[in-house]
């Protein structure tokens, strides 16, 4: 049996001030370091045998923490990146309806069709993110993983285990910031969900007063 714990990155400045990240990066609040702390205190009876990251900073510096006292080195994995937004990452949802309304009323219409300027479409990021979760999970066959990665990627890989489709707003509905998800796959790939975006751990901090 394969056990796949997986969580988002901490928030981040940009989460705060409400601007698309994808492929850029902006540091982790206060906040955000006590959240993956808190992680950390929850999985630390856990016998992790992996943990794979998303490369960008967010997600790996999330990671680190997370990590805590464990004795396993941090992977990362190109494929968990969270969607290339193209000429849109770094603003504001605001900035990007005033200035490029026509792009997004098409995006919408169907994400899998058209993709962000000098981006990705839905369907490229989907794809680019099923095949890394197979690969994650084939690598650790066997094991006890944590991926550490980001909300629209999370959101495909829930709905590759869930099998529906993502809608045009899928990036309103994503997991919680450090919220900790689990999953099983036996050995016919056959994949039973235990929780999903739990935050039981985030409760009662005086950080998130």
């Amino acid at each position: 049996m394969t056990r796949i714990y997986i969580t988002r990155h901490g928030e981040t400045e940009w989460n705060k001030q409400r601007r698309f990240q994808g492929n850029k990066d902006s540091a982790l609040t206060d906040k955000g370091i006590m959240a993956a702390e808190l992680l950390s205190d929850r999985i630390e009876d856990i016998d992790l045998d992996c943990i794979v990251a998303s490369p960008l900073k967010r997600a790996y510096r999330t990671a680190e923490i997370v990590k805590g006292n464990k004795q396993i080195d941090i992977e990362t994995h190109d494929g968990l990146m969270e969607i290339n937004l193209g000429d849109f990452e770094g603003m504001r949802w605001d900035e990007i309806v005033e200035g490029h309304g026509d792009v997004i009323d098409k995006i919408k219409s169907d994400p899998f069709k058209y993709g962000y300027p000098n981006g990705e479409s839905l369907i490229q990021f989907y794809n680019r993110v099923e095949n890394a979760f197979k690969e994650v999970v084939e690598k650790c066959r066997g094991k006890n993983v944590l991926i550490v990665a980001h909300g629209g990627t999370i959101k495909c890989i829930e709905s590759y285990i869930r099998k529906f489709k993502i809608n045009n707003d899928w990036m309103g509905t994503v997991v919680s910031n450090c919220s900790l998800s689990c999953f099983e796959v036996d050995d016919n790939d056959e994949i039973k969900e235990i929780f999903y975006n739990d935050i039981e751990h985030l409760k009662g901090s005086a950080a998130f007063n």
